[in-house]
Order: structure tokens, then sequence, then C-alpha cells
């Protein structure tokens, strides 16, 4: 450490060297320590001169003070400080994702595993699998240091790293590290530093990293267009004649992915030793998309490839999961697969096939060998720790132990349960070591191994495990008691025990609980909203969806129920915009356009009304909501304003190009007739209103072909109203009509009135409307017959 100037604070360009693990020009004077850590030699750098003068009796629990006050007692050895930071940190990567090549422990940092893991694991619990945890704590000990921060612009940058891992080391998805990481982020945003290009690139890559982990597609979509704009790289997707099968004659349109880059490649280099892609073997499709043509693209540094398969990740989590929708974001992997000479990237895009090609039975062997071949490239000393380290915080990679994780369920899908098992007991997965047992008819093992390993170590997770396999919910209470009450996973196994039996009033205060001690748990808060409707609990309901909708907003499910707790409690105007947001997640769903329209009507949206109407017949042909059409109606036939304070006689065109529709395919109802032509008589011009009789006279016809309409008193009513509604269409009609033409309407109708009459007299009823609504029509009836006599003295 002597060779590190300890006088003069460490430049900017030092520090970018360091961020970016490559060495662009020739930098003069670049010290020992930061050589080391850019050849690799971590352990060198970690047990240097600094750190060994800590090695002194202290209290393991003032560690965390020691180092800050270490740090504040000497400003000359604030550089020494981040240097054995970012060592630590990138050691720690070594152990855990890119492959141990140097299985030392560092002997006066050991001793702080336990303290590591007790402050790591924030109530839950860090993975079993996680290697030297001490030195991840250490390094966010040294960076978290508010003094080095206002020192070194790069230290928080290196803080927003340690937290992503730390977050890939929890079993459970972090809402404390989420919070911290995203203010991390508005801090970075504004740094001086990020007005290098390059260093602003990986920067967003980066975020975008952190976003998909937590699933925010928005965000980390906002994120990564910040990265494609600032490297001047565009991607799109096109079309070019080629072969896919070894027996296609002819050539067919394939996709690829078209590559642009507007200025040069950002600085890279090439690891000649990268992991290889295994071959298919398959007898019928082809290794590569054979195309007739050249398919030219431009050749990308590894940090446009890091972009590449960025944009693949991104996609992946925020489309629809389907075969077609493989198809169009597989040419992403493909760029990166063929082309990088990137270690990281290498790893990250073979391990996305894999898990690409697990669900397919032509390809899904070849799947699992890629994995096995990944997980013993870890060991392949071939390649420096240097190489392995470029563009590895852009790349996406996987823990070690979740690449073994994978390779076991690959195994398991091909019915290897044995060798699945063997994984899964070495990496203490005991949920999927459960679920070997249960195939191999072995479910008394599966309780006895859990007991095995509570009696040598008892966890949270154990307990849980213990209280699914026998149901019993005292082992959840166990949990809870162990983890001194601060475990969202005892608690949130407790309120699935009791949801999955359906004791929704049990389980609402356990699930509750677990959000409320962990909010970034989209299941818990969906059966937490699902729960408290079921309970008529609304307030609950609707926090709890618009929760979980805020996690995940691609859930169409989510977004209709928030909707329903909106209306139930009287909200229907935030219920209609959120009935707006189900619809962009699912276009196809019926029922979820019959709600929206449903709130409409309610809510004066005529327009939205008629376009959920008319999408609703386009996905089921036949549809009938007669007193939505009657409220439409009766809008537009007395000009009512919408919500907007536009007058509805504006709908009218639309109006009746929907009933035009609906009469299509629905023949015999009377309101839909009734409606129509009263609509139709509102375009006021001969033609329409001799359309309106029509589609009036049709409803008359519709009303009374029940040959029981007259014993009910609803339809009787019902009959009365629409005879003073035909009565007086045709009275208008006939006045701008010659003779012949109004001797044939008042004949016709005298005869639909006087058979209704005829039919209500000989009743017994008990709605005192009825006489009003018949005195009407006798009226309407004598002044049709008066019509008639007027006519024929005419003539």
């Amino acid at each position: 450490m002597n060779n590190l100037n300890t006088t003069k604070k460490m430049d900017e360009e030092i520090e970018i060297l360091l961020l970016t693990n490559y060495v662009k020009n020739e930098v003069s004077e670049i010290p020992l320590c930061i050589q080391n850590i850019l050849n690799g030699r971590y352990e060198d750098v970690i047990n240097s001169e600094l750190c060994s003068n800590l090695v002194k009796p202290y209290d393991n629990n003032d560690f965390y003070k020691l180092i800050h006050n270490s740090i504040e007692e000497d400003v000359t050895l604030h550089n020494s400080w981040l240097c054995v930071g970012i060592a630590s940190l990138l050691y720690f990567i070594q152990c855990n994702w890119t492959g141990l090549q140097n299985n030392k422990d560092t002997d006066w940092l050991k001793s702080q595993e336990k303290s590591a893991l007790q402050d790591l694991s924030l109530h839950d619990e860090c993975n079993k699998n996680t290697k030297k945890p001490e030195l991840l704590y250490f390094s966010k000990i040294i960076f978290s240091n508010e003094i080095l921060q206002n020192t070194y612009e790069s230290c928080i940058w290196w803080l927003f790293r340690a937290n992503l891992l730390h977050q890939y080391v929890l079993n459970e998805c972090s809402g404390i590290i989420f919070n911290e990481t995203e203010e991390l982020i508005n801090r970075i945003r504004d740094l001086s530093i990020l007005k290098n290009n390059h260093c602003k690139t990986l920067f967003f890559i980066e975020v975008a990293q952190f976003y998909f982990y937590y699933r925010r597609i928005q965000n980390s979509e906002k994120y990564l267009d910040l990265a494609q704009e600032t490297a001047k790289l565009s991607l799109s997707l096109e079309g070019a004649l080629g072969k896919r099968t070894k027996y296609q004659d002819e050539n067919k349109a394939q996709l690829y992915l078209k590559t642009d880059l507007k200025k040069d490649q950002f600085a890279s280099r090439y690891c000649e030793n990268v992991p290889k892609s295994l071959d298919l073997n398959d007898e019928i499709r082809l290794e590569h998309i054979e195309f007739s043509e050249n398919v030219e693209n431009t050749q990308l540094g590894g940090v446009e490839e890091a972009i590449v398969l960025t944009k693949y990740v991104q996609l992946q989590l925020s489309l629809p999961k389907d075969k077609l929708i493989d198809e169009e974001v597989k040419p992403y992997l493909t760029v990166v697969i063929d082309n990088t000479k990137n270690w990281s990237l290498k790893m990250s895009a073979l391990y996305y096939r894999c898990l690409l090609e697990s669900v397919d039975k032509r390809t899904v062997e070849r799947s699992m060998m890629q994995m096995e071949y990944l997980i013993h490239e870890l060991k392949n000393t071939k390649v420096s720790v240097v190489y392995k380290m470029d563009m590895f915080f852009t790349s996406g990679l996987r823990p070690i132990w979740v690449l073994e994780q994978t390779w076991a369920h690959l195994m398991l899908s091909l019915g290897l349960v044995k060798g699945a098992l063997d994984v899964f007991l070495k990496l203490q997965l005991w949920e999927d070591v459960i679920t070997c047992y249960n195939i191999l008819e072995l479910k008394h093992k599966a309780a006895e191994i859990i007991y095995q390993e509570i009696s040598k170590k008892p966890t949270v997770l154990l307990w849980c495990l213990l209280g699914d396999a026998t149901q019993d919910p005292n082992h959840y209470e166990t949990a809870w008691k162990l983890s001194n009450e601060k475990s969202s996973r005892a608690q949130r196994h407790w309120g699935l025990f009791y949801f999955a039996k359906k004791n929704y009033e049990e389980a609402i205060p356990h699930l509750k609980l677990s959000v409320e001690l962990n909010n970034i748990q989209e299941n818990v808060w969906m059966r937490l909203g699902f729960a408290a409707l079921q309970t008529e609990n609304w307030k609950l309901a609707a926090t709890a969806y618009r929760r979980y909708c805020a996690l995940e907003p691609s859930t169409f499910e989510a977004w209709n129920n928030l909707a329903k707790a909106y209306i139930k409690l009287g909200d229907k105007t935030r219920a209609w915009k959120t009935l707006q947001d189900a619809i962009k997640c699912n276009y196809d769903s019926w029922q979820v356009w019959d709600n929206l329209m449903i709130v409409s009507i309610d809510l004066g949206h005529f327009s939205e009304v008629i376009r959920c109407y008319h999408r609703i017949l386009d996905l089921k042909n036949h549809h009938l909501d007669v007193q939505v059409l009657d409220i439409l109606t009766h809008a537009i036939l007395n000009n009512i304003n919408d919500s907007d304070g536009n007058p509805a006689q504006r709908l009218l065109p639309k109006a009746l190009e929907l009933f035009g529709r609906i009469s299509s395919s629905i023949l015999n109802n009377p309101h839909i007739w009734r409606m129509y032509g009263q609509l139709t008589a509102l375009k006021k011009t001969d033609i329409d209103d001799e359309k309106a009789v029509k589609y009036l006279q049709q409803a008359h016809r519709a009303a009374v072909s029940d040959p029981k309409w007259f014993q009910h008193e609803e339809s009787i009513q019902s009959v009365l109203q629409l005879c003073c509604v035909l009565a007086e269409m045709n009275l208008h009609c006939a006045s701008t009509s010659e003779i012949k033409k109004q001797r044939s309407l008042m004949g016709s109708v005298k005869l639909s009135l006087q058979g209704v009459v005829k039919k209500v007299k000989d009743q017994e009823y008990n709605n005192k409307n009825i006489p009003v609504h018949l005195k009407k029509v006798e009226e309407y009836l004598t002044i049709v017959t008066n019509k008639l006599e007027e006519i024929k003295l005419t003539n």
C-alpha cells in the first residue's frame, strides 16, 4: 500500500479505470494497489499493510465502528480504503460468480463471517451457498462512509453495485435494498463522472439490470433506451430469406437483428477463451439459420453487445410468453452468442439460451448439457479473473448456485430425478428436495430430512418447510419466534397455509404482516387482495391490488379486481381509469370490456360505451345488454352532455352503426328494435322516418310474438309504451306522405293498437301505471281511427 500516493486524492481518470476494469489509454504512474486490482490480485490488496493494522483485539460488534473511525482518523489513507473496498467486492464476485481460483480465507476478516451474515440477512436469510459473505459486508461498510462518498464520486457507484450483489445473495426480494438503491441511482445521475459517455452507458445498463431483478419493466426500459441513445446504437428486427431445417427446399423469410452504430464503438478487450456454444445435433433443425443472402451488421464492442443482451432480457420480461414471441426475441440473443469475445456476456447469453430452450423438446437436451458445460467453465483456469470481470456488472450473470439449480431443474424435466436430487441436496434447496422425494414416492423422507437439518441448525426456512410438509401451523409460529418476529417469510407461509384452506379471515392478518415487513412480494399482495375481496374488505382489497399492480403492471385480473374494489367503495372514476389499464394488459378479455362499459355508462363516457360494445361483439359475436343500450339511447334522444360536457347527439352516427350491428344478429328483441327506431328518427329525413317506422313495427311484432306477453304486468307496460312510440312515429311519417301511404300506415298501426288494447282490457292487474298507459294508447287509437276516416272522406 505504500506505493499508493496517500497524500493526493485519486484522479477521476483512475476512478474510471476501476469502474470500467479497462485501461483505455496509457495512464502514467498507476499505483501498485490499483495495478493489483486491474490485474485481479484482490487478495494482495485486502491483505495489505493497511488491513493488517486492523488485526488487533476488538469487540466483534464494533467492527463497523472501527472501520469508520479508521477512515475518518487519517485522510491520507482514503485512497487505500477505497481500493480495499473495491478489491473486497471484486473478490466476493470471484468467489460467487466468476469462479474461485484461490480458496484461501483472509484470516483477520474470516472472524466477521457471523456478523456479516447477521447484518446482510435483513431479517430473512442469505443463500446458504454464499461464500465469504464477510467480503461483501466489509466492502459495504467502506462504501457507505460519507467522507469517502464526498471524496470520491465513484464510491456511491460502487455502493450501488454492492447493493445489487447483496440482493442476489438474499433468498427474498428486499424492499429495504430497493429503496436505498433507488436513492443511490438518483445521486449517481448527478455525478460529473457521468460526463464520460463510456461510464454513462455502463451506468444506464447496470440500472436496467437492477430494475430487471425487481421486474420494474417500465423503469428498466427507460434506462435501456438511455443506454442505446448514449451509445448511438439502433436495433431493429429485419427479414431475410433463409433456411432453418436440413430438409427445407425453399428459402423462407427469417428474422435477424440489424444493428447500426452511429459512432465508434466503446473500447473493450477480447477474451480468447470465451465459453463455447454446444451444437444442437438435431436431425431436423440446422445449427444456425442459413441465409440465402449476406446479412451484414455493424461490428459491436463489449458495451454495445451488453446493450443488445439487456434488450433481450427486457423484451422477455415485458412480452407475453409464447413461441412466437420467443422467435422474435431470439435474434437479440443470437447476435451476442455468435459474436461476443467477452467472457461474462457469453456466459450470460448462453445461460439465457438454456432457459429459452428448456421448454422445447427438441432443444431441452442441449439446454441441459450447455448448462453443465457452463458450470464446468467456471473452473477454467485458462481465463484470467481480469477477463471474467470485464463487463460483469452489465452482463446480468447469475451466481454459481443459480446455474447449478437451473441445471438440476433441467435434469428433473428430463426425468433424471436422482441426479437432480443430488444437486438440490448439495445446494440445500429443501423445497426442491421435497419435490424430488415426492416424485420418487418417498414422502416420508421429505419430513425426515427437514427434521434432520433442524437438529443440526434450526432456521426460519426449515421450520416453514416443515409446516408446509406436515400442515401444522405451530411450526410457522416457531419460525416466527426464531426470527425475533421479523421474518416476512414466516408470516407468508403462515398466511398461505390458511389461504389454501380458503380460511381468508385467518389468512389476512398474516399476509398483511408479511408485506408490511417486506413490501416487494407480488404473490403475497395478490393473495391478500383476493382474500380481502372474499371477506368484502374493499379498502384493504384496493390497497393490496394497487400495490400488486405497481409491482406487476401486466396482470389484467389484478387491474380488474382493483376496479371492482373501487366500485364497491363508490369511487367509479378511479375504477374507470383502472379498467383502462386492465384493457392494456389483456385486449381480448370480453369480461374486462364489459366491466369498463358498465362503469363508462355510469360516468357518462358514452363514446367509450360504444367502443366497448363493439369490442365485445368482436370477441363474442353475440352480446345483449339492454340496460346499457337503454341509458345510451336515452342520453342521445335527450341530448344529455357526456362526462366531458359534449352533447350526446354528436354520437348518433356511431350509435346507429352499433345498433345496426346488434340487430343483424338479434332479430326478435323488441327493445333493440325500439331503440334503433327511435334513434333513426332523430336523423329527420323522409327515408329515415320510413326506416324508423319499419324498425318500430319489427319491435311490436317481436313484443307480441310471445303468446303470454299479456299475462305479465312488466311486459304489458312495455308493450303499451311501445304502442305509443309506434303510433307517434306513424302519425309523424303519415303527415308528410301521400294519401295511399297514409292509408297503409294508419291501417297498420290501427290493427296493432286494437289488438293490444283488446288483450290488456281482458286482463286483471295491480300495477297502477298500466291504466295510465292504456288510456294513452286508446287516445292514440282514436287519433289514428279519425285520421283514417279523414283519408276516406278525402277520396
